[in-house]
């Protein structure tokens, strides 16, 4: 019996369960905004993340990261949220790799020496740019060089083969998981995958048999999306109550605390979630 899986159904939620959401938008977007303003965000966020027992996310600012739009402005509003959030929020900067080459190296090094540990990429919506376009490939070796963490919504089976092996120290992560991914999260130790897919039965499942739950983070593309459909699959999934742990919060933790970017807050939750997993498992 799952207990985790028990009290979710009973509406007791995810005690004793480190929760983070692994994937979430937050402000303006062209086809569904979020929140109105910095106000209604800080406010109504909150009481998402309480009513479902989300401990922290990981957020990228809003559409601005579209083509043709200010990425800068979205960075702006995440650093003022964040600044009124600091234990619940993780901010990842975005930016369009179709801008000029200095001009996303300014960006990456204004956000960093903000305090921001983690990059999300989204060129896929901005006239498809290659996921090893030269603008891209610069900003990973930033990222190389300053330890941060690369998310992004897809990048192509060829392009995340290269990239994960040019940039070894790099994790790079997957926004939305595919079983096209299988090969390179069981081979590669530095690519992960964030959860949010609607697919066959059971494609989930088989992902976590196949790969190994620690390779997978819950993630509900919210605030675009409810929050409870990135948990679900988590606490139903036919897997042990400590893999459900990894997924819902371990595993993106400890990437998070490996590049700084985990609120302190947390860290001593997370470290001593794992030391207790270990010695259950020893």
């Amino acid at each position: 019996m799952s207990a985790i899986l028990e009290n979710w159904k009973q509406g007791l939620g995810l005690p004793d369960t480190l929760v983070i959401d692994g994937h979430v938008h937050i402000g303006g977007w062209p086809h569904a905004a979020t929140f109105r303003n910095l106000d209604e965000a800080e406010s109504e966020s909150v009481a998402f993340l309480d009513a479902h027992g989300i401990d922290a996310f990981v957020s990228v600012g809003g559409g601005q990261l579209h083509a043709g739009r200010d990425y800068h402005l979205g960075n702006d509003f995440l650093l003022a949220l964040w600044r009124r959030l600091p234990d619940r929020l993780i901010p990842f900067l975005s930016l369009n790799p179709n801008d000029s080459r200095d001009a996303v190296l300014a960006e990456l090094d204004r956000m960093f020496d903000a305090g921001v540990r983690g990059i999300k990429l989204i060129n896929h919506y901005q006239q498809r740019y290659p996921g090893d376009g030269p603008n891209l490939m610069a900003v990973y070796e930033f990222a190389a060089e300053h330890n941060l963490l690369v998310f992004n919504h897809q990048w192509e089976e060829d392009v995340i083969w290269k990239i994960s092996a040019e940039f070894p120290g790099v994790d790079f992560i997957f926004a939305h998981y595919g079983t096209w991914q299988d090969p390179v999260l069981k081979e590669r130790p530095n690519v992960y995958a964030n959860i949010w897919g609607v697919s066959s039965m059971g494609w989930l499942d088989r992902g976590f048999a196949n790969v190994g739950a620690h390779k997978f983070m819950m993630g509900s593309d919210g605030f675009l999306n409810p929050m409870s459909v990135g948990i679900g699959p988590v606490v139903y999934a036919p897997i042990s109550d400590d893999e459900k742990r990894q997924i819902l919060g371990l595993n993106v933790a400890r990437l998070l605390d490996g590049v700084g970017a985990l609120p302190g807050s947390l860290r001593e939750v997370c470290r001593r979630a794992v030391g207790d997993g270990a010695a259950s498992a020893g």
